[in-house]
């Protein structure tokens, strides 16, 4: 019988990249830090804030494996400043106002080494609100190929985990890109063929609110597409389009449709909307269910 033992799993870096985040800051260091995961190593890069943040991040200097605040040019930058000192064989970028749930480490740790070292490895996640109340769960298919390639991409960061060798093999996250610097890094890794793997379970909780960069820009008038991801798709898909692209994505609300995913998140997300995920998703063994808090918690 097959045996998989903490030693046998492998260092997964967390950077963070953080600016002017102290009212969501504190929720997302401890949402790593209280994973309970030995072989982790957490990095805070902090774009030289001066709303408090760095004030937070001292709080947590014995358990940081090492963070820094000065002037930065940007997300991506700070990105790349994290993972330069990165020592991990399995990286994540958790952003400022974003949570890991309880037992993602383990779930990612335990999928990585029984799965043969897929290089990347993602899961579904939760979205909460400004108040860390749950407003939608998210199921996601495995990421394909084929899809991805005409302009569906359906990972969810931060539920997103990759070989750090895959990572500096592909030169890393572009600075050039400010919105959609992601979508760049998983088109360079998806043309060298990587291998995906999905884990159905919800690994981490994607805030939004009105500060986001994504949601000021989804406030403007501006195109269904933004120009900066559609500059990522015409670099790297060969005959892209618009047109192409909002017609797979119908492709894809229709896969979601006819297996189910949005009426079963929708379901599942009844008996929690409305609660602070802290209150779901308890810490726990990561084999535990969601849900069962247990009375008092909220």
């Amino acid at each position: 019988m097959k045996t998989t033992t903490i030693e046998k799993y492998p260092r997964i870096t967390v950077v963070t990249p953080s600016f002017n985040q102290a009212k969501y800051l504190p929720e997302t260091i401890e949402s790593i830090l209280n994973q309970g995961y030995t072989n982790l190593e957490y990095i805070v890069i902090d774009g030289g804030s001066t709303d408090g943040s760095v004030d937070i991040i001292r709080k947590y200097d014995s358990r940081l494996s090492y963070w820094i605040s000065e002037k930065d040019n940007g997300q991506s930058d700070a990105i790349m400043k994290g993972f330069y000192k990165a020592t991990g064989e399995l990286f994540a970028w958790v952003n400022s106002d974003d949570v890991l749930l309880p037992g993602c480490l383990q779930r990612i740790a335990k999928q990585y080494v029984l799965g043969g070292f897929p290089d990347i490895m993602t899961g579904n996640v939760v979205y909460i609100d400004k108040e860390s109340k749950i407003t939608r769960y998210v199921r996601l298919p495995r990421q394909s190929r084929f899809l991805f390639f005409r302009g569906v991409c359906h990972v969810s960061a931060p539920a997103v985990f990759f070989k750090s060798s895959l990572f500096r093999a592909v030169g890393g996250v572009n600075l050039k890109y400010h919105l959609s610097m992601d979508l760049d890094l998983w088109m360079k890794m998806m043309a060298r063929h990587a291998q995906v793997v999905h884990i159905r379970w919800p690994l981490g909780g994607y805030r939004r609110h009105p500060e986001t960069k994504t949601a000021r820009y989804l406030a403007d008038k501006t195109p269904r597409i933004p120009p900066e991801r559609e500059r990522i798709c015409i670099e790297h898909i060969r005959g892209y389009s618009e047109r192409k692209a909002l017609f797979w994505k119908r492709i894809y609300k229709l896969y979601q449709l006819l297996n189910l995913n949005y009426l079963k998140g929708y379901l599942e997300c009844l008996p929690t909307k409305g609660r602070r995920w802290q209150c779901v998703f308890p810490v726990a063994p990561c084999d535990s269910t969601p849900g069962n808090a247990g009375p008092g918690l909220c």
